[in-house]
């Protein structure tokens, strides 16, 4: 009998369960509704969250691509021997302590193998170790022919294909407001040294800096960077794969491309940005060794004259028009006499007035600069080149058709200029391109310019493709 009433006693206190369970749920008020629907949804993030963190570790992991050749792991269990002989259990243990050393040496030894790995990500280029220093590298590939050639810097023929630059570009975070930079460029180019001998390539270290993130109001860079000067200089570095055009515009070019203004120094640089009512202020400031005696000469290591140049640079985002910024900025300097060059002996003050106009939004992109380079000589002599830039460029999907008017008005006069082994013609010329991206990484530009350089006609036709790695 009892074998019977035990299900039916089980049967009846569960339906009491039921019932009291129903009524409870009926009768729960809706602030207790409300915590225990807050309860569960919390368990249910921290549950999702918890699966999330699984899969990225997973997906890191498999994201590891280099590893070492040699990489020991212990996988051998610790064995032992069981002995009845208590003389041997001393045996025993000390064998038991000499492989747990060995297996622990063994498994700190194949955790720092972990972290010697490298990985390789699309676009954020190669990572090694623990203090992430990544590598990328930017190139490019040039063809061009032109109708006429001007001057010793077009003594080659008419058409001709060309290598660009092979430019590294390293990062490393060395803390949370620390971090390097490294940009050293492979050029190759069919110049000459001091005797006669050819050099097709040239390495160049463009920047070498250790970055302090003070805080939004303060950054500290030491080393050699770009100067605060205008808006392309600071802007776009050596990879052409950034910029739209072929080309950097003639006023903002390179000192050893004919560049007449400085673009990279050495020395430290302050900057910063403050959040207005209205605006954005960003400013800086960079104190650095100045040009040298010509317009290639660079003063990495010393200042022959021991005055140095300051670069200053303010710059407004106002909230009003989003994707303007605009500023000026003045460059000052002391260039040392040349004492190989009789028609250069004398020291020249160097002021270069600069200020621009950028409107970058959505697909359109308007780029503005213009610049004053004022040269006072010792003696008395002042000379003043105008120069500058405007391009416009729409992007429609893949395609990015753009146009770029340069102009440069030099003093025939400044012997600054004049004595300098490029030609430096006065410039004014027109271009029309049009960039395809291939691939988020590969662009295509196809480029028409006509220009005028010292009276002279030239048409260039051009086609590139620039790439990241």
């Amino acid at each position: 009998m009892t074998r019977f009433l035990n299900p039916i006693v089980i049967f009846i206190i569960t339906l009491l369960l039921i019932t009291t369970k129903c009524v409870y749920a009926q009768e729960i008020s809706a602030d207790e509704y409300q915590q225990l629907k807050n309860r569960l949804k919390a368990e249910f993030m921290q549950k999702l969250k918890e699966e999330i963190k699984k899969e990225l570790i997973d997906e890191l992991k498999s994201e590891y691509t280099i590893e070492p050749r040699q990489k020991q792991v212990a996988e051998k269990p610790i064995t032992t021997v069981k002995v009845n002989d208590l003389k041997n259990e001393s045996k025993e243990v000390s064998t038991r302590e000499e492989e747990t050393v060995k297996y622990t040496e063994h498994q700190k030894w194949a955790e720092e193998i972990e972290l010697d790995k490298a990985r390789y990500r699309l676009g954020e280029g190669l990572t090694f170790g623990e203090q992430l220093l990544v590598i990328r590298g930017f190139g490019n590939v040039n063809a061009r022919y032109r109708d006429n050639n001007i001057g010793e810097g077009f003594d080659s023929g008419n058409n001709f294909f060309s290598l660009g630059e092979f430019d590294l570009f390293m990062t490393s975070k060395l803390s949370n407001r620390i971090s390097f930079l490294n940009e050293t460029v492979f050029e190759f180019d069919r110049g000459k040294d001091t005797e006669g001998r050819t050099e097709p390539i040239e390495i160049d270290i463009e920047r070498l800096l250790i970055h302090y993130d003070v805080n939004n109001l303060l950054k500290i860079d030491v080393g050699k960077f770009f100067l605060p000067i205008g808006y392309w200089i600071p802007t776009y570095n050596h990879g052409v794969w950034f910029q739209t055009t072929m080309d950097r515009p003639d006023i903002v070019n390179f000192q050893d491309k004919g560049g007449p203004i400085p673009t990279h120094d050495t020395g430290i640089k302050v900057s910063g940005s403050a959040l207005l009512e209205g605006f954005d202020l960003n400013y800086t400031c960079a104190i650095t060794n100045g040009r040298g005696v010509n317009t290639t000469q660079r003063q990495n290591f010393d200042d022959m004259n021991d005055k140095k140049a300051l670069s200053l640079q303010f710059e407004v985002q106002p909230h009003i028009v989003e994707g303007l910024r605009l500023g000026p900025s003045v460059y000052y300097d002391v260039i040392p006499e040349d004492e190989t060059n009789p028609n250069r002996e004398n020291e020249i003050r160097e002021i270069i007035y600069g200020g621009h106009i950028v409107y970058t939004m959505r697909n359109v992109e308007l780029l503005t600069e213009a610049f004053v380079v004022n040269h006072d000589e010792v003696s008395g002599d002042v000379f003043n080149t105008f120069g500058g830039y405007a391009q416009f460029a729409y992007t429609i999907n893949k395609f990015k058709p753009y146009y770029r008017y340069d102009y440069i008005d030099y003093d025939n006069s400044d012997t600054f200029y004049s004595e300098s082994k490029f030609d430096f013609f006065d410039t004014n010329t027109h271009t029309i391109g049009l960039r395809y991206e291939l691939s988020h990484f590969n662009a295509i530009k196809f480029e028409y310019s006509h220009g005028v350089f010292d009276d002279e006609d030239v048409n260039i036709i051009g086609l590139q493709t620039a790439f990241s790695f």
